[in-house]
Formats: structure tokens, C-alpha cells, sequence
């Protein structure tokens, strides 16, 4: 079989993008982490990419123009991992799968998931453990999605699921739970229960990690049947979630537990701009938590000026 950077190029050049970018992510987990990251982010904007020119949102001219470019940038990645001189494949069984997810359907809401899976990947690398993370991630992320990465990712047994986006607590338009985005990327709401049943089908999960605002009660529901879940259980800012999240997986990057690796993060947020919001992550340990999960208040996304808010 050809190399993985030939193999790259040679579907790059057949015009098949997605199967360029799956022996890519291959790549990647065989232990040039340094790949992982642009990648999945690349995949996750293909996708996006097709389902924008599916729903009629783009034009063939755009969607062409954006398969170039993400052809281009592939290349480009390629190329510097050859010349920096890409570590041998190397087999690591015992990987621990981490799936994170996000979903923003609010054009006013300047969410940096990008910069949170970025962020997060470079945390887990940060401890020299990096190579021992399935770190798999998609942006723009549909109810459908989150059932096909589990689905895919299931004989490895994922260990941690996380969602960057938004949450809601008796919205009087999006009701109660963590909202995704639906094929048209429009906002869905799935509420926790849900989420608990979908959950209880892969009993490797030890932790699910919503990173959004308000989202207390949505890991309360969802983590029936996990040992651990993560919520925020009023809004927070952006900033704060993005730092709260890389502490964390810093910490259990370096071979800690949950509650070890929670309350890391929530001091590194007492350490940092924002003490004040080092309450609002809560941890849920089966089932039970005994700090208060939601402290009502305005959705965030009611806010006049909710661009900071998560």
C-alpha cells in the first residue's frame, strides 16, 4: 500500500476529498499528531461545505471554489509534515477516544469553537500524552451526527464526549436542552433524557462534558447512566469555557481522574480573568450533584449583546 502522503495526493488529484482527508486523519492517529487537529477541522468543513450546496445555500461555483481550497490547504499541511520530517507509524492500542462536538446555528452568536477544539487538542499534546488521544471532532454537528460518531467510533469505546455550543432552560421558543443544529443548520433541541438514553448504549462513556451556557440540567438528565458529566449551570463567558475546557483535559491528559481534572480546571479559573464564573461548572457523579445545577436567569441568547456568551 502507498505511502499516507501519496495516497493523500493521489485522491486529491482523483478529485475524491473526503476519502484524501479520511487517510489523512489516519495519518494522524498513527502518531503525527501534529496533523490531527487541521484535519479534522478540514473534514468538519467539507462537510459543512456539502450540506451548504445540498440545502442550496452555495452555488457549484462556490462549492467548487470551496473544495479547492480545502484540496489546497490538505496539500499544504502535507507537504510541511514531509518536510518537518513526520514521525514512523506507530500502533497505539489503548488510544482513549475523545468526540468533541459543536453546534452554532446563531449567525449573531461569535462562538470560537474552533479555537476550543484547536485549544483542547494542543492541551492533550501539551503533556506528552497526546499520542495516546483518538481525538475526533466536527463542527456544525447534527442530532444524526453525534449517533454516527458514536456509532463509528464504538469499537474503540469513547471514553469522553464533549459539545461546545449552546444550552436552554424553558426557552419559549427552543424549550429545555442542548441545541444542535439540523440538516438546513437550523437550531434542533435535544433534550438531556434523550441524550441519557443514546448514552446508555455505550457504556464506555465515562464523562460527558456540555460546554455550553446554562446546560446544569441537560448533563443532570444526561448523565443517568454515566459515572461522570460536566455542565454549566448559569451562562458563562466564551473565554471562560474555552479555558475551563483546556484545563480539564490538560489534567486528564496527564493521567488524573475527573474530579481531579474538574477541579483543576475550576482553579485555573480562579487563577485566571475570571473568578467570579469558576461556580458555574458543576460536576455530576452518578446521577447526583450537590451544588445547585441551574441558577435561573435570561438565556444568553436573549442577551442585547450575547456575542460573548456561550
Amino acid at each position: 500500500m502507498p505511502a499516507y502522503p501519496i495516497q493523500i495526493q493521489q485522491f486529491v488529484g482523483a478529485g475524491k476529498l473526503g476519502e484524501a482527508l479520511d487517510i489523512a486523519k489516519q495519518w494522524a492517529l498513527s502518531g503525527v499528531s501534529d496533523l490531527d487537529t487541521p484535519v479534522t477541522l478540514l473534514s468538519s468543513e467539507l462537510e459543512y461545505l456539502k450540506r451548504s450546496f445540498i440545502n442550496g445555500i452555495l452555488s457549484p461555483v462556490d462549492e467548487s471554489a470551496g473544495r479547492q481550497n480545502i484540496a489546497a490547504r490538505l496539500l499544504s499541511l502535507v507537504e510541511d509534515i514531509q518536510e518537518a520530517g513526520a514521525p514512523s507509524a506507530v500502533e497505539h492500542p489503548d488510544k482513549n477516544v475523545l468526540l468533541f462536538l459543536g453546534a452554532n446555528p446563531f449567525k449573531n452568536l461569535a462562538l470560537e469553537l474552533d479555537r476550543e477544539v484547536t485549544e483542547v487538542s494542543e492541551g492533550l499534546k501539551r503533556f506528552g500524552k497526546r499520542d495516546v488521544f483518538d481525538f475526533r471532532a466536527k463542527i456544525h454537528v447534527t442530532p444524526t451526527d453525534l449517533q454516527r460518531m458514536l456509532l463509528d467510533a464504538s469499537q474503540f469505546k469513547p471514553r469522553f464526549v464533549h459539545f461546545a455550543g449552546n444550552a436552554v432552560v424553558d426557552h419559549p421558543q427552543y424549550g429545555t436542552g442542548v441545541i444542535f443544529e439540523d440538516e438546513k443548520g437550523q437550531p434542533r433541541t435535544v433534550n438531556g433524557d434523550v441524550l441519557a438514553t443514546l448514552f446508555r448504549q455505550f457504556p464506555s462513556i465515562e464523562c460527558v462534558f456540555l460546554n455550553t451556557c446554562d446546560s446544569g440540567p441537560s448533563a443532570l438528565a444526561a448523565g443517568k447512566h454515566l459515572r461522570y458529566a460536566i455542565g454549566m449551570n448559569a451562562r458563562i463567558f466564551d473565554e471562560s469555557a474555552i479555558i475551563f475546557a483546556v484545563a480539564f483535559y490538560e489534567a486528564i491528559a496527564g493521567g488524573n481522574d475527573v474530579p481531579f481534572a474538574f477541579e483543576f480546571a475550576r482553579t485555573r479559573l480562579l487563577m485566571e480573568r475570571y473568578p467570579d464564573q469558576a461556580s458555574i461548572p458543576v460536576l455530576i457523579t452518578n446521577g447526583k450533584c450537590d451544588e445547585p445545577v441551574y441558577v435561573s436567569g435570561n438565556s444568553h441568547l436573549n442577551e442585547p449583546q450575547p456575542r460573548i456568551m456561550r
